[in-house]
């Protein structure tokens, strides 16, 4: 994986009578690491999961791959394309979940006689005029301007990595709904949360490293409470880091 020891601050506030989230404040860390889930090959996803445990018929899918014998494939396919596919490196930042060999480095190659056909395969015939593609193209990624560039620097922009800016603090709904957090949104669920009887509210900071991400993942995709079913279930319980009792001076 990219970094087995990678670890993520997420605060909770949930209510310790039902042992339910009411929602979490994040950085920008955890906010690109839930966003980068969405640029998981479907392949990763299964691979990661395992597929014996995926809900649906997807996991059968896969097995059925990886029970094909590779003579029944085209030539130049393999299965690996399938059960392993490939993120190029441009669009993943410290994705934990995520082995060196998930990502690569694309190269991009040029068809030297119509100069309209361009291909991430080598050596593959051009379908305009039926030549080999072998000239490889450098790809240039478009850049600000010096002065946008170094605002956006100053803000936690495009050139900080990942999907979003590093100055803002976000909330994170336990159905992962993420917004930029504020006084005003916090505190209107907060009081939606307390009209309930028997309601304690606590605070709550948990990691989050590879356990919990692949947790998360599984979560999303057959729950509508992914932070309570991974962060309060009775196991976590068992071993839940400290937690304090709400005040006024909460997410501060």
């Amino acid at each position: 994986m990219a970094d087995l020891n990678s670890k993520i601050s997420l605060k909770l506030l949930i209510d310790a009578h039902s042992d339910k989230v009411l929602f979490g404040e994040a950085g920008k860390d955890f906010v690109d690491f839930l966003f980068s889930l969405l640029t998981l090959p479907l392949g990763s996803v299964i691979k990661l999961l395992s597929p014996s445990t995926m809900i649906g018929s997807i996991g059968k899918l896969y097995q059925s791959v990886e029970n094909l014998n590779e003579i029944y494939l085209v030539a130049n396919r393999e299965k690996s394309s399938l059960l392993r596919p490939k993120l190029s490196s441009c669009y993943v930042t410290n994705h934990f979940l995520l082995d060196t060999e998930t990502t690569v480095e694309l190269k991009y190659y040029i068809c030297n006689d119509c100069n309209e056909t361009v291909t991430t395969v080598k050596n593959t015939l051009c379908p305009n005029c039926n030549v080999v593609i072998d000239t490889e193209a450098a790809f240039v990624v478009p850049s600000c301007s010096t002065s946008r560039a170094t605002t956006r620097a100053q803000n936690g922009g495009e050139n900080a990595g990942g999907f979003v800016k590093g100055v803002i603090t976000y909330m994170i709904t336990d159905d992962l709904e993420v917004t930029p957090m504020s006084a005003i949104s916090s505190f209107t669920l907060i009081n939606r949360f307390s009209m309930k009887k028997d309601v304690q509210l606590m605070e709550k900071v948990v990691t989050v490293g590879m356990e919990e991400g692949i947790a998360l993942l599984k979560a999303s995709l057959d729950s509508s409470t992914p932070l309570t079913d991974v962060f309060c279930s009775p196991k976590k319980r068992a071993k839940a880091p400290s937690s304090s009792a709400v005040d006024d001076d909460l997410f501060s």
